[in-house]
């Protein structure tokens, strides 16, 4: 946490088992196959963010269950207690599987989906942790996911990044790396001729903003039942907690907590 706070980035190693990266993998082998790179109906700007030789695919839950694993990750949440001031949820889990030939990606902060929020830049709240976690070694030639140290603290950020602050990060698979929502970072250009860099975002939101995924309509309830609270909650299958008794409560139905709506004690 004292890395993250002073770079706004940090590998974790091992972050996950070579069990659940061998469950992960084959479970979206699949879909990882089948599916296109590049994205159709988008702008060529858009297009040149996605990456034309990058495949993408969110669901998660409902494609691999072992990604309810991944999201029910301890130190994830113990990452997100500390960091994040609320409750929270998950923003959106996508595999990003980068091809050779693919570009660099253009340099961001994942917190610009929120203007309101990116516009008060480091003085902002904290709403955001993130993991880009390998399921193949991220090595510099493959695309290894860049990030520029200590962008999260700039005055300005809309600055151009020193490029002695651009590192990438190199990792064996079940590594992860962490990094906040004020972090610039961007995939690396796959250099390669044959090799694909299978990787994993993760990330957790506060529970007043809007997420990236529209997880309760990608996930049903009916695979979403099947995983633990904490996972459901995250999903979206819960309301907001709220931090108060007198605070109101987000996301419900008939004004009633969704667990209640849906039958299920409160997780």
């Amino acid at each position: 946490m004292s890395a993250i706070a002073a770079d706004g980035c940090a590998i974790v190693e091992d972050f996950i088992s070579q069990d659940l990266v061998s469950r992960l993998t084959g479970q979206l082998a699949g879909d990882a196959t089948s599916i296109a790179p590049g994205a159709e109906r988008v702008s060529p700007e858009m297009l040149q963010f996605w990456g034309s030789q990058t495949k993408r695919f969110t669901r998660l839950a409902a494609r691999a269950p072992a990604f309810a694993e991944l999201l029910d990750h301890e130190l994830m949440h113990a990452w997100a207690r500390s960091a994040l001031d609320g409750d929270y949820w998950l923003n959106t889990g996508q595999a990003m599987i980068v091809g050779p030939g693919e570009k660099q990606q253009v340099l961001h902060r994942d917190i610009g989906i929120w203007p309101g929020i990116a516009a008060l830049g480091k003085d902002g709240p904290e709403v955001m942790v993130s993991i880009l976690l390998a399921l193949s070694d991220f090595t510099a030639d493959v695309g290894a996911t860049r990030g520029v140290l200590g962008s999260h603290l700039w005055d300005d950020f809309k600055q151009d990044p020193p490029p002695e602050d651009l590192v990438q990060a190199v990792m064996p698979a079940g590594s992860a790396f962490l990094y906040t929502g004020k972090t610039m970072h961007g995939a690396g250009a796959n250099v390669t001729e044959d090799r694909w860099r299978f990787g994993l975002h993760m990330s957790f939101v506060l529970g007043w903003l809007t997420p990236e995924e529209a997880s309760p309509i990608g996930v049903s309830w009916d695979v979403a039942r099947q995983y633990s609270p904490r996972v459901q909650r995250m999903l979206g299958y819960s309301s907001h907690l709220p931090g108060n008794e007198k605070s109101p409560v987000n996301w419900t139905v008939d004004f009633q907590d969704i667990r209640g709506y849906l039958g299920v004690p409160r997780g």
